[in-house]
């Protein structure tokens, strides 16, 4: 079974893709680095040459396509349960689990790495904790429906092994 981490950007969904999949002896795969060697295109290019419409399409194209793979780990954008009913499609194709990162922990992973997010790239430290505050209330519409919720500021491996056991 594929196992889809969503969640916000800063959330850590790529880093824990990789120690899950270390873990399950699998493979694993950011969306957003299918979604840039398939354009050939950064997602910062892609947003500034097609806009966000085209991006969330293509996300929901090469999402699809991962129907194809099994037992993977998969790393999602933080926007891709929000659009084209992505959440729904992920629930009924693997696992889902929501990492669920405090506002101020956010802040400062995603401070240091602006230029590269094209959602907050021209934002000011005072509108990016609005911002993230907004999108967070937001998304969380989208994110509980996943099927599990890891949260606070000290998640660990474990949090996500006792979530695995229950499909032994």
């Amino acid at each position: 079974m594929n196992i889809f981490l969503i969640g916000m950007m800063g959330a850590g969904k790529t880093y824990w893709a990789q120690r899950i999949a270390d873990k399950l002896q699998s493979d694993w795969i950011d969306l957003d680095q299918m979604i840039e060697k398939e354009t050939s295109m950064t997602i910062k290019e892609i947003f500034e040459t097609n806009g966000e419409e085209f991006f969330r399409q293509k996300e929901r194209d090469v999402l699809h396509t991962l129907s194809a793979i099994k037992n993977i780990v998969i790393a999602t954008g933080g926007g891709t349960p929000c659009f084209h009913n992505n959440m729904e499609w992920m629930n009924e194709n693997g696992i889902t689990i929501w990492i669920d990162e405090p506002l101020h922990v956010l802040l400062k992973r995603l401070l240091p790495e602006k230029q590269n997010r094209p959602l907050i790239q021209n934002l000011s430290d005072d509108e990016l904790t609005i911002f993230l505050s907004d999108k967070m209330e937001e998304r969380k519409l989208y994110y509980s429906k996943a099927q599990h919720h890891v949260s606070g500021e000290k998640i660990s491996l474990q949090d996500f092994e006792t979530i695995f056991a229950k499909y032994v």
